[in-house]
């Protein structure tokens, strides 16, 4: 209860800072305001990005296509404005404007940079290990139910399979909670990360962005970002808004499990105010494999947000009310058509972001807050010969959390640029139900961080920072976990920190190095499960004497760029001390029929490379191919293979985009697994082939197929949780959609 008081006070305070950040505001500055548009069609383009080469900072532009720079001194600038896809525009404009300017892009073959917010504090685009950005038009072309199919195949980028629901993102073959997902930059409360069977709680149609930083984040992020980092964005709280009435319109269908989805989202704004919602349905039946039907992986998820904005001179504040109703099966008990394993998930999420531009030493200051109560309930129903259904709740999930940050970036002095952050989270989980896998837990952590950039030419640039955390877990008795005397109380006090370098001699080239100790804590599940999982497949057994994880990860890549040409090579080794495996033991448990699963703890290498290359042959034909690799074994001992570790794999593309519609193959080519641990089966290679297209109408109307598995290759995936992995992944799928911005 202490600790619930402590936090509840520090988010008064933070709240109470956030209510007088207006009264700061006492010089609005002179600002820019303008639009990016589409050269041939007029079409707004969303997320492009805006750099100030004088001031070394921008913004990116909104669903809208419109941007907003203030705090601008008179005087003459340089934009360099960039948006996937297009070719790169550079423009002069004088300060004091007297009107909003419109920039138009041509659109271009070859990826341009971006500025990833998620990986620096300071908006700028300069990077120091791998990151990459899709926008809506990127996210619409990769449309599916789950995060991890729409990212999978990007650079070291895999996807967790267990049915469409619960896919998620595999980051250079790190997977649950060594890969934090966020949602607006602050972490879901959900439990996604701690089980295979669990989903990401926000439907991606509601993304409008999605950034994924490859490699070690605990600097900023803290626990569960030693593998990496994936920011979801939405517009449910207005950023930026003209006056007057927008939205969308969006439908998508695919085949391989008739699925239908839409999407319906609505903005207002005025002077100062704005407000938005939205609404999305999404139903699909049991997926197709080419052996047949993939039993009990139905999906039918109702997402909803509403959020209001308001802005005065250098002061931006929002808050957004989102919620998700999602009901899928999981393909468990696929060899007894009388029985099913259904999970009954719904999460509702207030989040509030509120921003302050000062003529002081400390030129930003932004706050949020988030509070998240999510409820996870799983089934094992049974089909009666009279047509009755019996159900038992087996297990059952109840958890709240709250959680704050706030930054504060200073203006530069000299060659330095930088920031400071403080951040904290407090969660409660109850755990219920006939077979409750782990005891009850209460957690919070307090962290603080600073992080400078140092301009050392002007060829040569250096990042260096240093977090410190506070983490505390208290493990509470439940009906099924009785006994609190086998229960330890967690206090720890974790230091992270990292340096790195980037060098760009001119535009063309661009290195970056990166050295970073990252940790993460293990997880009330890791340390004290002990009861069937029957959504998850196995028998969980954990082990209360697990330590941290600490991580020593370096990252270095080199890229080259021009009019026809894109090149990236990205390689890395991370050394993680205490690596918790969850291994099959090759033991049944009696009497659930569950195949053994422990918690274990190794030390452990992991290391890699990736590889990307784009080629302009004509202003709309392009080409690409990428490999990306990871090998990951123990240290010592016998040195054995770790678990899940996904394949060498090839990436082959060819596109031919007019500006008005688009078309073109690809091709996936995946090798065989045998570098597999002890009772873990090895997968054999395969070959996929898809393809892409769509037409962009114009008026804010675009239509997007994508075919994948073209030639209905029966195949088994390596990252596959499907029992035994004796069932094949999907059959080919034709995905469709629809979309009007209006």
């Amino acid at each position: 209860m202490k600790n619930f008081f402590t936090t509840t006070l520090a988010v008064v305070l933070l709240l109470f800072g956030a209510g007088n950040l207006e009264a700061c505001a006492l010089n609005t500055g002179e600002p820019l305001r303008g639009e990016v548009v589409h050269s041939a069609t007029g079409e707004p383009i969303a997320g492009a990005t805006i750099f100030i080469r004088e001031l070394d900072r921008g913004a990116a532009a909104n669903t809208d296509g419109q941007f907003a720079l203030r705090n601008l001194t008179a005087g003459t600038y340089t934009l360099i404005v960039r948006a996937v896809g297009f070719t790169e525009q550079t423009v002069r404009v004088t300060i004091p404007a007297n009107e909003e300017i419109t920039i138009e892009l041509r659109p271009e073959i070859i990826r341009a940079d971006d500025i990833i917010v998620t990986a620096s504090p300071l908006g700028r685009s300069i990077r120091y290990q791998p990151a990459q950005a899709m926008n809506r038009e990127a996210l619409q072309q990769k449309a599916a139910p789950g995060l991890g199919e729409i990212l999978d195949g990007n650079p070291g980028v895999s996807s967790r399979s267990f049915g469409s629901a619960p896919s998620r993102p595999v980051i250079r073959g790190m997977d649950g909670e060594r890969v934090l997902v966020l949602q607006n930059g602050e972490r879901m409360g959900d439990l996604s990360g701690t089980a295979v069977d669990h989903a990401v709680s926000l439907d991606p149609l509601s993304m409008d962005r999605v950034e994924v930083i490859r490699g070690p984040a605990s600097l900023l992020y803290g626990s569960s970002a030693i593998g990496g980092v994936v920011n979801l964005f939405s517009n449910d709280i207005p950023r930026q808004w003209d006056t007057g009435s927008s939205g969308s319109l969006a439908t998508h269908v695919a085949t391989v499990n008739d699925m239908g989805a839409g999407l319906a989202r609505y903005q207002y704004g005025g002077d100062r105010f704005a407000a938005t919602g939205r609404l999305i349905y999404r139903e699909g039946g049991d997926l197709r494999t080419p052996e047949g039907r993939l039993p009990d992986t139905s999906i039918n998820n109702l997402s909803y947000g509403a959020g209001v904005g308001y802005r005065s001179g250098r002061f931006e504040t929002g808050l957004s009310f989102s919620g998700m109703d999602y009901t899928y099966g999981l393909p468990e008990e696929i060899d007894d058509p009388n029985e099913k394993v259904e999970i009954r998930m719904n999460r509702m999420n207030l989040q509030s972001v509120s921003t302050l531009q000062m003529d002081r030493f400390f030129e930003l200051v932004e706050l949020r807050i988030q509070y998240s109560d999510y409820q996870h309930d799983e089934f094992e129903m049974e089909f009666e010969p009279d047509g009755t259904v019996d159900e038992d709740l087996e297990i059952s999930f109840d958890q709240q959390t709250i959680s704050s940050s706030l930054l504060l970036r200073h203006r530069p002095a000299g060659p330095f640029e930088g920031a400071i952050g403080l951040s904290f989270s407090y969660s409660q989980l109850d755990v219920g139900g006939d077979e409750a896998l782990t005891p009850n837990a209460e957690s919070y952590f307090i962290a603080g961080y600073i992080y400078e950039e140092i301009r050392l030419n002007r060829f040569l640039t250096m990042k260096t920072g240093a977090r410190v955390e506070f983490k505390e877990m208290y493990v509470k008795t439940n009906e099924l976990f009785p006994d609190a005397d086998q229960f330890e109380d967690r206090s720890d006090l974790i230091f992270s920190g990292a340096v790195g370098l980037n060098f760009s001699p001119n535009r063309n080239w661009e290195s970056g190095i990166q050295l970073a100790r990252a940790f993460r804590t293990p997880g009330v599940e890791e340390l004290y499960s002990n009861a069937p999982h029957l959504a998850a497949g196995s028998f969980d057994v954990g082990d209360p004497t697990l330590g941290n994880e600490i991580s020593l990860g370096t990252d270095f890549f080199i890229r080259y760029s021009n009019s026809n040409v894109r090149t990236e090579l990205s390689l890395f080794a991370n050394r993680i001390n205490n690596f918790v495996n969850f291994s099959p033991t090759g033991e049944t448990h009696q009497p659930s029929g569950l195949p053994i699963f422990e918690y274990g703890s190794t030390d452990a290498l992991l290391y890699g490379f990736e590889f990307q290359t784009d080629i302009a042959f004509s202003d709309q034909l392009r080409a690409g191919i990428g490999f990306d690799y990871v090998r990951g074994r123990e240290r010592a001992g016998e040195q054995n293979d770790l678990p899940f570790i996904p394949p060498f794999r090839t990436h082959l593309s060819m596109m031919y985009d007019t500006g008005t519609w688009w078309a073109g193959p690809r091709l996936r080519i995946a090798n065989s697994q045998e570098r597999v641990a002890p009772n873990e089966d090895p997968t054999d290679g395969y070959l996929l082939v898809g393809m892409d297209a769509g037409y962009r109408f114009g008026h804010g109307v675009s239509f997007a197929l994508r075919v994948d598995n073209l030639l209905n290759e029966s195949y088994r995936d390596h990252l596959s949780r499907v029992e035994d992995r004796n069932n094949p992944m999907p059959a080919r799928n034709i995905n469709a959609m629809l979309r009007w911005e209006f």
